[in-house]
């Protein structure tokens, strides 16, 4: 029992020492085990996540952001309307904090623990962003001239692009990569 007290704390350490980040290189459903089983909801392309353990063709990662409360969907950033994760119910997330924003609105900090496919983790986050350039190159521009990548302010692109996604022949998929792709040009 006595080893187990020490060896437990050091199983943490280590795990917080040596978990590293990742980049969805897809959009891929949070499960809560390591299995195509029950999914929490559902990780953005281009979303960090701290991966935490591996377990055959799944690892286990966490997702932390920020939401308005009640909500089902967390962001990125306080403030900033970057999709990084959605959630089928607001009860998978853990609060850990609050923040306010420049506008006095207060973001609950939260994170969410699950299991995605391996295979939908990169560690290039600049490749996974330039796939979403590459969509808004050529799915944007057939209709009229683009619009100038900073034209417009990260929060304004995701209505943007949800209003002509139709018009573009985009899927959801393709709308996140761009929309990721126009939020990230902003930095």
């Amino acid at each position: 029992m006595k080893l187990l007290k020490l060896i437990a704390p050091l199983c943490v350490i280590t795990t917080m020492l040596f978990a590293q980040s990742a980049f969805l290189s897809k959009s891929a459903p949070l499960y809560t085990e390591a299995s195509e089983g029950p999914a929490l909801g559902e990780l953005v392309v281009a979303s960090e996540v701290k991966t935490l353990s591996t377990s055959g063709d799944f690892t286990e990662v966490e997702f932390v952001g920020y939401m308005p409360e009640g909500s089902t969907i967390a962001y990125e950033k306080a403030g900033v309307l970057m999709v990084g994760f959605q959630a089928l119910s607001p009860s998978a997330y853990k609060i850990i904090g609050q923040k306010k924003d420049e506008y006095d609105t207060v973001w609950l900090n939260v994170s969410v623990k699950g299991f995605v496919k391996t295979a939908s983790l990169g560690a290039d986050k600049s490749k996974i962003i330039g796939a979403g350039k590459a969509l808004f190159q050529s799915k944007c521009g057939t209709c009229h001239a683009l619009h100038p990548e900073d034209e417009f302010d990260a929060n304004v692109w995701p209505s943007i692009l949800v209003a002509m996604s139709a018009q573009a022949g985009l899927s959801g998929a393709e709308r996140y990569s761009i929309e990721k792709y126009l939020q990230n040009f902003q930095k």
